[in-house]
């Protein structure tokens, strides 16, 4: 059986939670020895890799939606790599068919989308657009991982960009981690991009993300994933005119 762990997801000046980014986890006896990701290579073809990734967003969806402390908040949701390969056009229509069943809208939603740099950038460039006309905001995840193309990541044209953990440096690496971070997050905000540093452990790193001018923050350090989700602020309702 299979659950969902959530993690936060922060604002750069602050420690509440914007959203969570949800995390397939696996229940019951022995569930360590066994990666939840590891159902995807059962999949004997791409219809039912396809099936098994929305069935995933289902559950997350599902659980997300039961959490107490998540109104106001965004849900973030890692679409599997195959599935924009597997799949042509019409990108997140069955999916906003599941959860307008939910009650959960796609403007609630930030779907998590993978680049190697080695595949042409239109395929994916047309998914995230597809996505994006339906309500949904898109971010690549691991930005810096495979490419670090700035053009290539313009064409692409998503909300949000989660930088690579490798870009946070490690301990006596974090001057020159600095200087990437702030370089590579002003770009990605001159292309009217949000940025999020992930993978952050340890408050040194923290501090580091903060000075390189990032919008979210993410990692062990802020939060880890959990069974239930962290409390979303409420916004402040303005006060009567006495």
């Amino acid at each position: 059986m299979f659950g969902t762990r959530f993690q936060p997801i922060v604002g750069r000046a602050g420690s509440h939670p914007a959203g969570h980014e949800a995390h397939l986890h696996v229940l019951g006896a022995g569930a360590a020895a066994a990666p939840a990701q590891a159902v995807f290579l059962e999949a004997r073809d791409d219809a039912e890799l396809v099936h098994l990734d929305r069935m995933a967003r289902t559950l997350h969806a599902l659980n997300f939606l039961l959490e107490r402390e998540q109104h106001g908040g965004f849900l973030a949701l890692n679409v599997h790599p195959q599935l924009i390969r597997a799949v042509r056009d019409h990108h997140g229509h069955v999916f906003e068919t599941v959860l307008a069943r939910c009650g959960l809208t796609p403007d609630r939603v930030l779907l998590e989308l993978t680049d190697d740099g080695f595949e042409p950038a239109g395929p994916l460039a047309a998914a995230i657009a597809e996505y994006r006309e339906r309500g949904y905001r898109v971010a690549i995840d691991n930005f810096g991982r495979h490419t670090a193309d700035l053009e290539r990541l313009a064409q692409l044209a998503p909300d949000v960009v989660k930088l690579d953990r490798s870009l946070i440096g490690h301990a006596g690496h974090l001057s020159l981690a600095k200087r990437v971070m702030t370089e590579m997050s002003g770009e990605i905000r001159r292309l009217g991009m949000g940025a999020v540093c992930q993978c952050i452990e340890n408050p040194l790193q923290l501090e580091v993300a903060r000075e390189a001018g990032v919008d979210w923050l993410q990692g062990h350090l802020l939060g880890r994933p959990a069974a239930h989700c962290l409390p979303v602020p409420r916004p402040r309702r303005p006060r009567a005119a006495a």
